[in-house]
């Protein structure tokens, strides 16, 4: 039995948005619980990213290190996406409670394990596939819709990423592609929080069909507008799902 002074303690850590917490194919034995924050998981396919999920307050990673009962390499990437708290376990102690369940509850527990550790390379192995025959087959076509931009004058509402619910600001759409997004805000707005690049905004978006749609982008450039007072964001897709995606696509071929 693991003595409970042998077992490390549970710590707290802190990451900014951007920093990588976990590393694809480095060795760690950690589990994490967010405390605060969000966090995406994803893998690396040549040049591409794949992001396998987006995990918020309350929900654990890492925790693959003790579903296999083996070191071995991280099969993921874990990203802050925000300022991130986290709580951080060694799988000691999960190991020992583990050892004290029931023989037949820890056998269930097991199997249940084995399957969850299959079905999660599987999903790996078919991302990984994904994300190359992406960058072996790749359409023209598709890829000058991708970067085509359609002009478009229409008011919005954002906010920071990880900033309160209440504060929404207001800026207005130049253009939109399946890519990103061209805007106009009021240089003033940036006394409520930053507008550089690497910053994420939440915006939603209200397409003529009457679709509202919310998506994650981040600002990948910054300039004075010819306006007086008024700044031009350059915003690139960061997090959206796939209907968002559609319905972009529709609003792009009307």
């Amino acid at each position: 039995m693991v003595e409970e002074k042998k077992i490390p303690p549970i710590v707290h850590l802190s990451y900014s948005k951007g920093e990588l917490i976990i590393k694809e194919g480095d060795y760690g034995i950690s589990i994490y619980k967010i405390l605060n924050g969000h966090v995406r998981i994803f893998k690396k396919s040549g040049n591409n990213k794949i992001q396998l999920a987006t995990l918020e307050r309350g929900e654990v990673f890492g925790e693959m290190t003790f579903f296999n009962f083996l070191l071995e390499p991280r099969s993921a990437s874990v990203e802050a996406m925000d300022d991130v708290k986290l709580e951080v376990w060694h799988p000691a102690r999960l190991i020992e409670e583990y050892k004290n369940m029931p023989p037949m509850l820890r056998y269930i527990t097991k199997q249940a394990l084995s399957r969850l550790v299959r079905m999660n390379r599987i999903v790996n192995d078919l991302s990984s596939k994904k994300g190359r025959k992406k960058e072996k087959d790749v359409d023209p076509e598709a890829a000058k819709r991708k970067y085509h931009r359609k002009k478009w004058d229409q008011e919005f509402i954002y906010r920071s990423v990880g900033s309160s619910s209440e504060l929404k600001l207001s800026g207005m759409f130049k253009d939109i592609s399946l890519k990103g997004l061209g805007t106009e805000v009021p240089a003033s707005n940036a006394l409520h929080f930053t507008h550089n690049a690497g910053d994420d905004f939440e915006i939603n978006i209200q397409l003529p069909s009457g679709k509202t749609i919310d998506v994650v982008a981040q600002i990948r450039s910054v300039k004075k507008s010819k306006r007086a007072g008024y700044l031009l964001l350059g915003l690139e897709f960061k997090d959206i799902s796939r209907d968002a995606n559609k319905q972009i696509g529709f609003f792009m071929m009307a």
